[in-house]
Formats: structure tokens, C-alpha cells, sequence
């Protein structure tokens, strides 16, 4: 199965907010129960940055390419 640039972006960008969305929620939960700065918490924290940037990085990236039209794009 093949997806356009154009799809590609908006899962990238879904799957960046879904993981900023888990960041927040993991940082309030851990706050709550008092081990915000735990070594657990804080590799945690730092991958879920890490996909979240990554993930928005690719999706910026992908809405300002252009996709091939349809006929080229069949043809490979």
C-alpha cells in the first residue's frame, strides 16, 4: 500500500499530537504522585520529546511537498 505525501504528513502530525497529548499526561501524572524527576520519568519524558519533534518535523516537512500527480505516481 502506498500513501501520498499528503497522508503521510497528517500521520505524522496524528502521531505527534497523540504523543505530545501522552507527554502532558504523563508529566501531570507523575507530578501527582511525586516522582516527576525519577530516573523512569525522565527517559521517558526525553523519548517521548524526541518522537513528538520528530514525528512534527516530518509532517511540516510533508505538507510542503508537493505530491506527483496521480499518472506519474502509477506509472513507477
Amino acid at each position: 500500500m502506498k500513501i501520498d505525501s499528503a497522508a503521510r504528513a497528517r500521520l505524522y502530525a496524528l502521531t505527534a499530537i497523540a504523543c505530545a497529548i501522552w507527554l502532558v499526561q504523563t508529566c501531570v501524572e507523575a507530578n501527582a504522585a511525586g516522582d516527576l524527576f525519577s530516573w523512569s520519568n525522565i527517559l521517558f519524558s526525553i523519548c517521548l520529546i524526541v518522537v513528538t519533534g520528530y514525528c512534527g518535523v516530518n509532517a511540516v516537512l510533508g505538507w510542503n511537498t508537493k505530491s506527483a500527480p496521480s499518472d506519474q505516481a502509477s506509472s513507477k
